[in-house]
Parts: C-alpha cells; sequence; structure tokens
C-alpha cells in the first residue's frame, strides 16, 4: 500500500504567471521583475538514473523520465482582457519505478508516476482583482504548485521534500497533485507586511483510479470536496507557512468498518540562514517542516523534515548548490499493525549536489540513505544512488 508523487515546482518550472513565493536567493532584488512575456513555451526534459546498491526488495538499475511542456498566455496582451493570465501543462512520463527496488514509502524520485502516459496536469485561468493584491484561478489545478510548496526544499530529489507525505498520502487517489489533478478553484491574497492567504476548493478525487493513465475530469456525488488553506510571511530570504486540508467526504478506517473525517495540518519554515559580506554569491539557507494526519485512515500520522541547502560554495561555480535533507515519517499505530514486523519510523537521508553545464542543461548527482524502509523491519536499510540529467528550452512572444 504505498504511493508515489511529485510535487510541482511552480516557481521553478512555470514561465513567470504561476509563481507567488519567493526563491531564497544567493542576491537579494535589486529590481522589479520583467514584465512576462505576451506567450512563452517551455519545454524540459528531465531523466534520472538510479542504482540500488544494498538492501530493499531487489537491487537493480532504473531509469525514469519526464518530457514536460508548459504554455503561459498573457491575455491582457494578447486580447485585452485585463489582468486575466493562462496555463497550460501536460507531460509524458515512462512509468518506471525506484521506489518498487528500494521498498520505500515516501518516494525516491519526484518525477516516479508508476504508470507511462501522457497527461494534461494545468490548464488554467487565473484573474486579478483589488488593484493585483488578489487573484482567482480556476481550471485542472496541481495544489503543491503553490500550497506546502518551498523553495529551499525545492533542490532535492526525493518526492516528499515537496509536499510532506503526510499530505500526499491522503485521498482515495491521492489530492489533486502532480500527475493527477483535478478541476479546482484557487483564491489568494497578498496584505501588507508581506503576509498572505489563499484557499482551495478541488474536487476530492482527481483522475480516475481505475484508469490511471488517463487525464479525467469525472464528478461523482460521493467523491467529496477537497478543501486547503494557507497562510503565511513570503519574502526575499524567507518563508514561513502554515496550512490546513480536510475533505467533505470521508474515509474508511485503517482495520475497523468506521469511517472519518480525513484532515491533517502542516507548519513549514524556510530562512536564509548566513550571506557573505564580502561581494561573492555564498549563501546558506534551510528548513523546517512538520506535518500531521489523522491517523485512523492514513499509513503515516505524523512526518517532519529539515534541510540545509548552501550556494556559490565554490566560488568557480557560483550558482552551483549542495544540499543535504533528512526526513521522519512516522507510521499510525494501525497501519503498523498489518505489517508483521513493524517499524515506527521511516528515515531518509539525502545528499544532493546540483549543476548548470551549459545554459539549458543541469546535472544532479544524489545519495539517499533510507532506514526502514516502508516502515517494514523485514526489509534492510537501503542505499540509493541516482544522476539527474535535466535539458530545458524556452520561446517567448513579446
Amino acid at each position: 500500500m504505498r504511493r508515489f508523487w511529485k510535487t510541482s515546482i511552480g516557481c521553478a518550472a512555470m514561465v513567470g504567471m504561476a509563481c507567488i513565493t519567493p526563491a531564497l536567493s544567493a542576491e537579494p532584488a535589486q529590481e522589479p521583475a520583467e514584465e512576462a512575456p505576451a506567450a512563452a513555451l517551455a519545454f524540459t526534459y528531465t531523466g534520472d538514473l538510479w542504482s540500488v546498491s544494498s538492501g530493499g526488495a531487489d537491487r537493480d538499475l532504473v531509469y525514469l523520465d519526464d518530457l514536460d511542456l508548459q504554455l503561459s498566455l498573457d491575455l491582457e496582451r494578447l486580447t485585452g482582457w485585463q489582468g486575466a493570465q493562462a496555463f497550460i501543462y501536460a507531460l509524458y512520463t515512462n512509468g518506471n519505478s525506484v521506489s518498487e527496488l528500494a521498498a520505500d514509502f515516501n518516494g525516491i524520485s519526484n518525477i516516479e508516476t508508476g504508470v507511462e502516459a501522457v497527461r494534461l496536469v494545468e490548464a488554467w485561468i487565473d484573474q486579478s482583482f483589488a488593484e493585483g493584491k488578489g487573484s482567482i484561478r480556476l481550471g485542472l489545478y496541481d495544489v503543491a504548485s503553490e500550497f506546502d510548496a518551498g523553495e529551499v526544499r525545492a533542490l532535492f530529489l526525493n518526492a516528499a521534500h515537496g509536499s510532506g507525505t503526510d499530505f500526499a498520502q491522503s485521498g482515495l487517489n491521492g489530492p489533486s497533485m502532480w500527475p493527477v489533478t483535478s478541476l479546482a478553484v484557487r483564491v489568494n491574497y497578498q496584505f501588507e507586511g508581506d503576509v498572505y492567504l489563499r484557499g482551495t476548493i478541488a474536487d476530492g478525487v482527481p483522475g480516475n483510479p481505475d484508469h490511471p493513465k488517463r487525464t479525467t475530469i469525472d464528478f461523482q456525488e460521493d467523491d467529496g470536496l477537497l478543501l486547503v488553506a494557507e497562510t503565511g510571511i513570503a519574502r526575499d530570504g524567507r518563508l514561513w507557512s502554515f496550512g490546513a486540508w480536510t475533505y467533505t467526504e470521508e474515509a474508511p478506517d485503517l482495520v475497523t468498518s468506521d469511517e472519518h473525517t480525513n484532515y491533517g495540518a502542516y507548519l513549514a519554515l524556510e530562512e536564509r540562514l548566513m550571506s557573505a559580506d564580502t561581494g561573492d554569491s555564498f549563501t546558506l539557507s534551510g528548513s523546517v517542516r512538520l506535518g500531521v494526519a489523522n491517523e485512523d485512515v492514513n499509513p503515516l500520522s505524523t512526518f517532519f523534515s529539515a534541510t540545509l541547502v548552501a550556494t556559490g560554495l565554490i566560488p568557480a561555480w557560483p550558482e552551483d548548490q549542495i544540499g543535504l535533507g533528512f526526513m521522519l515519517a512516522n507510521g499510525s499505530d494501525k497501519f503498523l499493525s498489518t505489517i508483521g514486523e513493524p517499524e515506527d519510523h521511516e528515515i531518509n537521508i539525502e545528499l544532493t549536489y546540483f549543476t548548470n553545464l551549459t545554459e539549458n542543461i543541469t546535472i544532479q548527482p544524489d545519495i539517499q540513505w533510507v532506514i526502514s524502509p516502508g516502515l517494514d523491519g523485514s526489509v534492510e536499510d537501503v542505499f540509493v544512488f541516482g544522476l539527474r540529467l535535466s535539458v530545458n528550452k524556452g520561446w517567448s512572444l513579446d
């Protein structure tokens, strides 16, 4: 009973329009951002090569890939529709799995989907109001593009450093998150002092669980709704957020025949911890995140993660990043009772390094050590070695 999700990294992947949280970048912003183009098309191909060298369910090499196409449209510049933007995002993945080999719970790679498919992930229109302080978004929507999203955590390849597994595990077919999403409406408002408040209402069962390869919009009476709200402070070098989520349709108990409301909450803090005063590009940023979920209906009851990311550690390569991540996933008592040799928690320690080979090609070696994979004491600890290569290209129309 394991599912794996990738969180969409909205600020890194989208072309200018969907990004709300700021990057904890090496240098503070000096000038206003350039005006977004009238239309922009972005192409990204990402390939992962993983080797499970010890432990887990099996030892082997596996290749995962992800082809993304994203189209951003400024409808005000194109059609005169004031304050309106549109975004379309489609992808292809080969469906291979590294987590089947590692037997872990959280997901080793954030581009793993489990099925080979071409999907439409997002297709929405965004309308601003209140002189740009607020916006309302309607359409096929990835909740993880804005909710429970962080810039420091986005460096890491493990899926759970995106949206925490406490949230990503929920729902009959997962929440409305990459790669399976649903129709939703999202409202966002920016207050004084860099304080924001956003909320979304989405179909409680994205896609069709019986046809996982299809992009399906199918409202059933017993689907219910997913409700998510988040507030926080977002400014250069700081992102503090608190969110809560719930489903209107009850979920079955993990052990008994009872049903319960499925709900949870998370608190995430990201901060620039250190910046060099000598004019070079070195920065050290960190994050901590804690999430909880109803243990009667979810395999994990609590989830904790922490990361450190250094940028410009090597002066000759000022844009390179090195990151160290830690996560602790605690199993719920009821879920652990279904495992023959249960372990209370799964631990993942990740070391990763990101560098640009050229303007359009990046490479990222990655090592992960998984302790008590799958919360199962009968499975040996796992060492996984990975290498990610990404090729990206963008075109714009002013």
